[in-house]
């Protein structure tokens, strides 16, 4: 279902209280809310992944081995997955090495899998294009994006062909995120919240009677919100040019890569993805913010369990079929 809305339709008041819901502090790209007294929950933060990290557990299941073993689990991940360190196995796999482990190849193969279903759209191997465009630091020498270079076999990974540079960003995050809630479960928590910078998932329920409740925050004002859903066991990913930005020759560019023509693209300003699994919903929130209009609608409503809200630039939106009676747009 398309939407057209005005700008100043889309802009409501910072810290709204939201249908009798307290707001909780948000975080750099989501608000999460609940009815609980902010004593019934317990927060922890950290830095993982690039971003900044929050963890919410219940006061009576906190413990420090589940949010040291949370935290662990995600700066495990980033240490290995990390472009920002030449020795981590995401980047021994760009130099040409053949890399034996668990997350890289679980990572690489998700990255095929969204690859091939999305057509392309959501290729990791751009960071060639990403060091040219200075998100990422490093000499920039372009050469073939292919995410079909990948070469996985069993737990180990390579590249097929010589200087193609996979950057793991779009995907690697909602992996982490859903390994932190696996190492929160193991230390018997049954609800909490990671929200890592606009990937999360919901575990469980804040109270008995309502699930989490988050805010989608609005694209182009970091205070305001355009809308609400309540989650339960569910991840959500958002994808927007609007936090990552910057100007190279005078051209304001986004992070997000065509692999067609390795140059940005910015007719999505918004992406919100609901899946079963938060590295789901970070692969699809990046393809969908890069595929055609009508490709990334269509990839979203043929996919089980996934469900869409995307914000174009024109001012029009997008909300699939299964999240119009969720989605309460402010």
């Amino acid at each position: 279902m398309m939407r057209t809305h005005s700008r100043r339709g889309f802009l409501t008041r910072a810290g709204k209280m939201l249908g009798g819901v307290a707001l909780i502090q948000p975080s750099a790209a989501w608000a999460f809310a609940t009815r609980a007294p902010s004593s019934d929950l317990v927060h922890r933060s950290a830095k993982a992944m690039g971003t900044p990290v929050r963890l919410s557990l219940l006061a009576s299941e906190f413990s420090s081995a589940a949010s040291e073993g949370a935290f662990g689990r995600l700066h495990g991940v980033d240490t290995l997955l990390t472009v920002h360190n030449s020795t981590s196995a995401l980047m021994r796999v760009n130099d040409g090495e053949r890399v034996d482990g668990r997350a890289v190849s679980d990572v690489a193969r998700a990255a095929l899998h969204f690859g091939g279903l999305s057509e392309g759209a959501m290729d990791v191997t751009v960071l060639p294009a990403m060091r040219r465009l200075g998100f990422v630091p490093g000499s920039s020498t372009e050469g073939l994006i292919d995410f079909r270079q990948l070469d996985v076999d069993g737990t180990t990974v390579r590249m097929k062909t010589n200087g193609v540079m996979a950057d793991f960003g779009g995907i690697a995050k909602g992996y982490g995120v859903d390994q932190a809630i696996a190492a929160a479960q193991s230390a018997g928590v049954s609800a909490a919240l990671v929200d890592a910078g606009g990937d999360l998932f919901a575990l469980g329920r804040p109270e008995r009677d309502r699930a989490w409740t988050v805010g989608i925050r609005h694209p182009e004002s970091a205070q305001d919100l355009v809308a609400t859903i309540d989650i339960e066991n569910e991840a959500v990913a958002t994808s927007g040019i609007t936090a990552r930005k910057r100007m190279v020759e005078g051209k304001e560019v986004s992070h997000l890569i065509d692999p067609r023509t390795g140059q940005s693209v910015n007719h999505v300003v918004s992406a919100t993805i609901v899946a079963q699994d938060t590295m789901t919903a970070d692969a699809l929130a990046t393809a969908v913010s890069v595929a055609s209009r009508p490709h990334g609608q269509h990839l979203i409503e043929s996919q089980p369990g996934v469900e869409g809200f995307l914000i174009y630039a024109d001012g029009t939106s997008f909300i699939s079929k299964g999240l119009r009676n969720r989605l309460r747009l402010l």
